[in-house]
């Protein structure tokens, strides 16, 4: 049997701008979709979705798309513009909306796009909430549109973005006499997070904050830290923060120009909160040497599948303050229940200047193994588990990496990719398991 081809990735929906399922026809029925979605999960409710963009060249258009269609329902939209991801989140829980949805493929090049959806809570869709989506658009039967005097309307967002901003602010202490590096990564960041850390004081330096709607990512930002370590260096700055291209992850870099990943921000917030909690979250991604870490603090650590979405939902199960991912997706449960590359950001520069150390003696405890990851292009993703010589190369790496490290191969959730993942106290072992592991996934035929 036919299997229908699922929508909703590990973040969302994401594709090639106007490419299904981005083309303006689809994108206008996911938002037809989504309205009478909402219209039949709280029937006699007059609704409001409040939609953000990032900053490539393909947004515009998308998000106009997703407009008609939700209007053409009956709901109402709030358009925030140029926002980070975060920043839906923060708007449905402060304002009276039935959900969100922010028109982004984050870390990807400029032709990607996507769509990602938020429910009442500002929390992003569950699996659940998904498939109930899904069902909606992939329904056979015409959809039901609004009558005439029912159409939606389209409010501007400008004034709950500034909200937004002040919420930022209000989560750090004064930064004088603090010199910052910002990293926008072209996108959603670019005027945001400035502002704030100008209103807070800080002697702001900022780059990749000129966006052209194709530079987003490319070649900075969360994804290409080494710009802004270069920068660091150069200007003797106490700290730089780069931000990915729809503003949900921050990695940092130290006074140094030493790279401080998503893991040792985690270990650093981990252990600021841990007077009053002692659970903490990862993904199945972040390093031994956090889980070494926080064993001493006397922590615990849950881990999770890739994904925010799911280090999210683990938080609230577990009762966690801090969760997050190496690649910079930092949760503080307190705050919001998504990541935020901003609010990440003002934190962690408003520890360094309460502390009165530098970024690299207060990281400097969290020891991480070395660790590589390789992702091998494929043309296919059949399930990992049907793939015999893979197995057995799997098989064979843990047999070497007994006591020494960890190997982990899974496909990403948004790209064409097998992520190759291997820890271990040598590098050497390192690149041995990955060749063992790559030739054995050529030898399967998958890769292009």
């Amino acid at each position: 049997m036919k299997v229908k081809k699922k929508l909703f990735g590990t973040d969302g929906i994401r594709g090639i701008a106007n490419k299904f399922p981005l083309t303006p026809e689809m994108v206008q029925r996911i938002g037809l979709s989504y309205g009478v979605y909402l219209n039949s999960k709280y029937p006699g409710k007059k609704h409001t979705v409040v939609v953000g963009e990032d900053t490539r060249l393909s947004s515009d258009m998308i998000k106009s798309a997703l407009i008609s269609g939700l209007t053409s329902a009956g709901v109402d939209v709030v358009d925030a513009g140029v926002i980070p991801t975060p920043g839906i989140s923060f708007l449905i829980r402060e304002g009276d909306f039935s959900g969100g949805v922010m028109v982004s493929a984050s870390h990807n090049p400029y032709e990607y796009n996507g769509l990602k959806f938020f429910n009442s809570e500002g929390k992003k869709f569950s699996e659940a909430e998904e498939g109930g989506l899904e069902l909606v658009i992939f329904n056979k039967y015409e959809l039901p549109k609004a009558e005439p005097s029912e159409i939606g309307r389209v409010f501007d967002g400008y004034n709950l973005v500034e909200a937004y901003k002040k919420f930022l602010e209000s989560a750090s202490r004064y930064l004088a006499g603090l010199k910052v590096g910002l990293d926008c990564a072209n996108g959603a960041t670019f005027q945001i997070a400035p502002e704030v850390f100008n209103s807070l004081g800080a002697k702001v330096f900022v780059f990749n904050a000129e966006p052209d709607g194709k530079n987003i990512n490319e070649g900075c930002g969360a994804l290409h830290p080494e710009f802004l370590a270069q920068k660091v260096r150069e200007l003797n700055l106490n700290v730089g923060f780069a931000y990915d291209g729809d503003g949900d992850r921050c990695i940092a870099v130290d006074e140094r120009g030493n790279v401080v990943d998503g893991d040792k921000i985690i270990g650093l917030l981990a252990a600021h909160y841990s007077d009053r909690c002692r659970e903490v979250v990862a993904t199945v991604m972040s390093n031994v040497g956090l889980e070494l870490f926080l064993k001493k603090l006397g922590l615990n650590l849950h881990r999770t599948g890739v994904g925010d979405r799911f280090v999210s939902e683990k938080m609230e199960e577990v009762g966690a303050l801090v969760g997050g991912e190496q690649s910079g997706h930092i949760i503080l449960r307190d705050f919001l229940p998504t990541g935020d590359g901003i609010l990440t950001s003002v934190v962690v520069a408003s520890l360094i200047k309460s502390l009165r150390k530098p970024l690299s003696e207060i990281v400097s405890q969290v020891e991480l193994y070395p660790q590589k990851l390789k992702n091998v292009r494929v043309k296919e993703k059949p399930p990992l588990e049907s793939l015999g010589k893979l197995q057995e190369a799997i098989k064979e790496a843990e047999g070497k990496l007994a006591g020494r490290g960890r190997v982990l191969v899974r496909y990403s959730g948004t790209e064409p990719l097998l992520r190759i993942m291997v820890e271990a106290d040598s590098e050497e072992l390192i690149d041995e398991i990955i060749e063992l592991l790559e030739k054995a996934v050529r030898e399967e035929g998958i890769a292009l």
